[in-house]
């Protein structure tokens, strides 16, 4: 196995994204758009990912298995402390808790929403 190293210089990464990105509440166990298939559906299952990406130009996707960062544009994994406050809230999301390196970081709870959104897919 091959270890990743992710690229931290992305350019597709900015604040107002990410921003945006933190204001929609997230459901990991949300299916996929267009298929309904309920499992990882971030990159690789039918495809439909990608395709959400070839039609609105959306270029990061994060994978609600190892909340990951990935970016169709640059064709790696990203890293940045600016995707530290959406991936807390995928993790808060997913376990219950933030992780534990998430010093500072607010997310916000809906009350019986939380966990819920879109998937993107």
């Amino acid at each position: 196995m091959l270890p990743v190293t992710p690229k931290t210089d992305c350019p597709h990464i900015n604040n107002e994204l990410t921003h945006a990105w933190a204001q929609v509440p997230v459901d990991v166990r949300a299916p996929c758009n267009t298929c309904q298939d309920t499992s990882e559906n971030w990159r690789y299952v039918n495809g439909h990912m990608k395709e959400h990406n070839e039609q609105t130009n959306h270029k990061l996707t994060i994978s609600f298995s190892d909340i990951s960062t990935w970016c169709y544009e640059c064709d790696d994994y990203v890293i940045n402390p600016i995707l530290n406050q959406i991936k807390s809230s995928v993790h808060f999301a997913k376990f219950g808790t933030l992780p534990p390196d998430a010093c500072g970081i607010e997310v916000v709870d809906e009350g019986d929403n939380a966990g819920e959104g879109s998937s993107g897919s």
